[in-house]
């Protein structure tokens, strides 16, 4: 697969200027500007405050958000949990990529692959393009090549991806990255100005 296909996908960040200004929540926020409520909330139990990344490994946005993300990790309120979800549009490549996570999950080696990989398409250019290139490309962290088709290619796998892809939906993700709060609110950089200014609206929605 051609490295354009891939990286010419990632949808545009939104701006804040796509939604009208509503009211003022009470937090010194306002929705329709530096956040939105997202179209069908989801349950977060069992934690009540729940950051979740939505992303897509082949998106340039994405991968320049992962230093600020890292850095608010480092800081953020011990009661805030946080998750990564692929994103999942209705094209082969967001799809693949998103299995690729899911692979990557399922055996036990996102911690130590995510980065890495993330580097490997955006900073060293490799084409990772194949489940047979990407399999190779997993045996640095263990893996190994067959464990990583069968598994890509498994019926888990494809329930996991199916699942991403319905929450897509459900929480209005139109590009990436987008952060999802507490299952009911998103937002993104291109709402709030600046990466910085996006934590600090996350933070202070998780306490809505």
């Amino acid at each position: 697969m051609q490295r354009r296909a891939f990286l010419a996908g990632c949808a545009g960040l939104l701006t804040a200027s796509s939604f009208p200004a509503l009211s003022a929540d009470g937090f010194g926020l306002v929705e329709g500007v530096e956040y939105k409520l997202v179209p069908q909330p989801q349950p977060t139990i069992p934690h009540p405050k729940k950051v979740v990344e939505v992303f897509g490994y082949s998106c340039p946005h994405c991968y320049h958000l992962e230093p600020s993300l890292n850095e608010w990790l480092k800081d953020k309120p011990e009661d805030i949990y946080f998750e990564r979800m692929p994103v999942v549009f209705n094209s082969p490549n967001w799809i693949f990529m998103a299995r690729v996570f899911f692979t990557a999950q399922e055996l036990g080696v996102i911690e130590q692959s995510h980065t890495p990989f993330f580097d490997a398409l955006h900073k060293d250019k490799k084409e990772l393009f194949t489940v047979e290139a990407i399999a190779k490309f997993f045996t640095q962290f263990g893996v190994k090549e067959s464990d990583f088709i069968n598994n890509f290619k498994s019926f888990k796998v494809d329930q996991l991806v199916r699942k991403a892809g319905k929450l897509t939906r459900a929480y209005g993700v139109e590009g990436v990255p987008a952060i999802i709060v507490n299952g009911k609110y998103l937002t993104d950089v291109g709402m709030n100005g600046s990466r910085d200014k996006m934590w600090t609206t996350v933070n202070t929605l998780t306490n809505q």
